[in-house]
């Protein structure tokens, strides 16, 4: 059962279909400390709400909270946990919320259908090495990726970030995208579609690459996150364009503030493994050997523009995106 409740909660960058999850507040809650002298002055507004997933990748709003970051900038960040990136535009658009961490996909595509005019505050995770597997059984026929043609793959939600990452390294490893056919399965149906034979390599992230290895012998036939997709843009923090043109200076001191919740975390990994215990079902063990994702201490429109294009070779947008007229200066140091 570990592994179900905590595949559930942290595979990097899904969007999650989960259950509730506590989150720990106890450092967010005291009264906003004056804004520091890098945030320009007076910022137009200090409470903010900011939807989450209880995955990995949103670490760095928690470990800016549990470090006093959001404090220095004179924010006081509320976290509110959404089942997946979809569920919290709609509370975006309506004022619900002030801005939301989700996968660029979602996001871009919400853009694109006008549901949403998007501004992006800053850049969160990036796929990293042997975060994201592409797995097989021990008695399974597939030893290498040629041999995923033709077969079945699960993906949590049809035409999003897994799908349109695997088929740029499908393509660089001469097999054909066009031939693997990919079904939705929900985290906790992984295993059992898995070893009943419905699905014939499975599509994880951590920390079920992890379990699967050590107690089940699956083996790695491809990284997602490999080549063409290496460090693959798979989520960040978003407002709506009209939620920014009123308060640049609090955006602007968030985006600080996750930029350097983001620093912190690249050289210490006890910092981030300390926090996921109060957002996901990750214990304080597995927290301590899984893989985790890179997390964005500056912003790349030329790495993140790489997501608007790709969808627009898939055909998932009506027109193209130009990435960087969407993202907020950097004014982290």
């Amino acid at each position: 059962m570990r592994l179900g409740r905590s595949a559930r909660a942290a595979i990097i960058g899904f969007a999650l279909t989960l259950g509730a999850v506590a989150c720990s507040t106890g450092t967010e809650t005291a009264a906003s400390a004056p804004p520091s002298a890098s945030a320009g002055g007076g910022l137009e507004k200090t409470k903010l709400k900011v939807a989450t997933l209880p995955a990995i990748d949103s670490a760095a709003i928690y470990v800016a909270i549990d470090q006093g970051l959001f404090k220095q900038e004179g924010l006081d960040v509320t976290p509110e946990v959404v089942q997946a990136a979809p569920e919290a535009i709609p509370m975006l658009v309506k004022g619900e919320i002030d801005a939301m961490f989700g996968n660029y996909v979602s996001m871009f595509a919400a853009h694109d259908k006008q549901a949403l005019k998007l501004r992006i505050l800053a850049e969160g995770s990036r796929a990293a090495p042997d975060s994201l597997s592409i797995m097989a059984l021990p008695t399974s026929p597939i030893k290498t990726p040629k041999d995923l043609e033709g077969k079945t793959i699960n993906v949590n939600v049809l035409h999003n970030f897994q799908e349109l990452a695997l088929t740029q390294v499908l393509k660089a490893n001469n097999v054909d995208p066009a031939t693997i056919k990919y079904v939705q399965v929900t985290f906790q149906n992984i295993m059992p579609s898995w070893k009943g034979g419905q699905i014939d390599a499975a599509y994880l992230g951590e920390p079920m690459v992890t379990a699967a290895t050590s107690t089940m012998g699956a083996r790695k036939i491809l990284d997602p996150a490999s080549g063409p997709a290496a460090e693959f843009p798979i989520s960040g923090y978003v407002s709506s364009q009209e939620w920014y043109d009123k308060n640049p200076k609090t955006a602007a001191a968030f985006q600080r503030a996750i930029h350097n919740a983001a620093k912190l975390m690249e050289n210490n990994r006890e910092v981030v493994a300390k926090v996921l215990p109060n957002f996901t079902q990750i214990d304080a063990a597995t927290a301590a050997t899984v893989t985790f994702p890179y997390f964005s201490s500056s912003d790349n429109p030329v790495r993140l523009q790489r997501v608007a294009d790709w969808m627009w070779e898939a055909k998932w947008l009506s027109k193209q995106i130009d990435v960087k007229s969407l993202m907020s200066p950097t004014t982290s140091g």
